[in-house]
């Protein structure tokens, strides 16, 4: 049995895991974006956009469903 120091860190942790989050979190809204489905807060929405994307203080964008599509 080893220590809490030999284990590696799980998918997620450390700074990798941050990253590679960070870098999923902004495809996903790049991917809402581009499919017409997302609008950001503020912006009118179409027909056919199910989320509205927040820039938040920190910089950050958060996302909210705004309804399911049709």
């Amino acid at each position: 049995m080893g220590t809490n120091e030999d284990r590696r860190p799980a998918p997620g942790e450390g700074e990798q895991g941050d990253d590679a989050e960070r870098r999923a979190a902004e495809k996903y809204v790049s991917d809402l974006l581009a499919r017409g489905e997302a609008v950001f807060e503020g912006e009118e929405p179409t027909p056919g956009t199910t989320h509205v994307v927040k820039r938040e203080d920190d910089g950050r964008l958060t996302v909210r469903r705004l309804r399911y599509s049709r």
